[in-house]
């Protein structure tokens, strides 16, 4: 078994592990870390997801974002044979409906989509990552093709790419892949820790 398929095996065993109590607390705590964070005042399109298989749960940071004005989106899947993301707005009370994964999303045809070069801020889902910034998600690699421009200019430097996670998804080292973005910081119940991708 390839050393990646076991460690997401093991990080997402450690996810499922969390009792529904503590992943409330988890999720209030690394909302009071990105409030107190320059985030919230610096950034005005930011985009999250819908917590999945353990994830730690972005809601109460959607709720601060919202009450300040500012705009919160959802990836979306594009139409097949596109293996990548678009982003739709998401405001408070919009229906959802399940995608292929059966994963709730923004109806495509109601919302414009956007890419991601158009948003400030990017609050990523991952299954482990490293005091590096390096994040192991999936397996599906969408967030990876979607961001694959910050690869090919080095000048472009929208959106910034802050991972959310239980601290318990730490490991000590993840080896990248020629493809793989780095962070520029985690968020976990212990608070928020800045690397140095993409050159910051």
């Amino acid at each position: 078994m390839p050393d990646a398929v076991k460690l997401r095996k093991k990080r997402r065993a450690k996810r499922l592990a969390i009792s529904p109590r503590e992943q409330r607390l988890h999720a209030l705590s690394a909302a009071r870390h990105f409030v107190g964070s320059s985030l919230l005042i610096r950034f005005s399109r930011v985009a999250l997801y819908i917590a999945n298989n353990g994830e730690l749960d972005p809601s109460p940071i959607v709720t601060r974002i919202q009450a300040l004005g500012k705009k919160t989106y959802l990836p979306v899947l594009q139409s097949p044979p596109k293996q990548a993301l678009g982003f739709c707005e998401y405001r408070k009370n919009d229906t959802l409906k399940p995608n292929r994964f059966g994963i709730p999303e923004p109806d495509t045809v109601k919302h414009r989509q956007l890419p991601a070069w158009a948003l400030d801020l990017i609050l990523m889902p991952l299954v482990a990552f490293d005091s590096n910034g390096n994040r192991l998600g999936m397996g599906g690699g969408f967030y990876d093709r979607t961001l694959s421009y910050l690869h090919q200019r080095s000048y472009w430097q929208r959106p910034s790419l802050i991972g959310l996670a239980h601290a318990c998804q730490e490991v000590a080292k993840i080896k990248p892949n020629s493809w793989d973005i780095p962070l520029d910081g985690i968020i976990t119940e212990s608070g928020l820790f800045k690397f140095h991708g993409r050159g910051r």
